[in-house]
This record gives structure tokens, sequence and C-alpha cells, in this order.
């Protein structure tokens, strides 16, 4: 096999999509849509612009709550994907700041109350991790966040041995160079499995 030496400018191979809900200084709730995240145990690493109100938030509250989408949400993501962060696009005119308190409305999600935190979890969303941070890590633009899991909720749907997530039932939405994706079928399962 040939392989070719390339430059992507955004590396994103394939990452489940997290609606990252965090509070304000008011305790109003954002909505951030982000793809870049691994988790290993309780712990959970996600990666955020610095320029966002998320990481902001993030700094002054120290909790958010992961809502994982699954596929059939994506048209909901995509809804307030522009209103997230500022855009690199000249003359396109926004200010995410404004559109903390719409993201709800507009990407036509409900508020739930989390049970160990203050920002809202997102009804819609399938699996829902309360976190609160553990470290932030900056870098030029960006930062690397360590989060520790508090609770995690999923749609008891999804549930099989009181606390195993079922893969034949999960379908997470995956980012996957800057295309929204389900999941195919099952190939076979690890020897964990």
């Amino acid at each position: 096999m040939h392989h070719n030496t390339i430059h992507p400018k955004m590396f994103y191979y394939g990452f489940p999509v997290i609606l990252l809900t965090t509070c304000d200084q008011q305790g109003k709730t954002n909505i951030t849509p982000i793809s870049s995240s691994w988790c290993l145990g309780d712990n959970v690493v996600i990666g955020l612009s610095t320029q966002g109100k998320a990481f902001e938030n993030l700094q002054q509250c120290g909790e958010a709550v992961l809502n994982l989408a699954d596929q059939s949400l994506w048209q909901q993501v995509e809804s307030i994907a522009s209103l997230t962060a500022k855009s690199p696009i000249p003359d396109f005119k926004q200010d995410h700041y404004q559109f903390c308190d719409t993201k709800f409305e507009r990407g036509n999600f409900t508020a739930q109350a989390a049970t160990q935190i203050q920002p809202a979890r997102i009804l819609e969303c399938p699996i829902q991790a309360e976190t609160q941070v553990a470290q932030i890590n900056l870098r030029e633009g960006y930062a690397i966040i360590e989060l520790k899991i508090v609770v995690v909720h999923a749609h008891p749907d999804l549930i099989f041995d009181n606390d195993k997530i079922n893969p034949e039932k999960w379908q997470p939405l995956i980012y996957n160079f800057r295309h929204y994706h389900g999941l195919s079928e099952t190939l076979g399962k690890n020897f964990r499995a």
C-alpha cells in the first residue's frame, strides 16, 4: 500500500459529537458542540478554543455536562454550530456571546436539570455525564481540559446489566473530517465485550 504525505489544516479523523453545557456567572447554561475528547475510567479530556464562551465558563464555574448526541440529532447540532465561535469567514456578522440564551431554542433542545452540578443537561441526548474540572492546561489558542465524571445518566433503552451501555443500541453522532456520520453495522466485538 502506498501513502502520500499530506498537511491537512484539521485532523478530525472521527470523534463523537458532544454538546457541552456550561454555566456563566449568572447561572445561564450555554451549549457548545465539541468533538475533541477521549475518556478513560471516570476521567475525560476535552479540547476547547480559548476564544469561546465554554472555556470562559469552565474557568469561572468549573463544571460541565457532556451531552452525547446520537446520529438523529445532527441537524440540531449543526443549527447551533455557527453560533458557538467567532466565524473565520470575513464579513460574517456574529458574536457568539449574544447567542448563549437562544441555543436551546434555536437547536430545539430541552433543558433538563442536572442532579449534582449547576449546568443543565440536554434532554434529547441519550447519554449525559455531569463533570467537574480537574485541570486546565493552556496551549496557544486552545486548552486541554481534564474533567472528572461525577454521575452518568443514560436513556433506559440503552442500558443492560444495570449499568452498561448496549453498543448494539447506542448510535453516536460522529464528526469525521467536518462531516457528520453515524455508525455502520457491527463488524465484531473485542475479547473484553
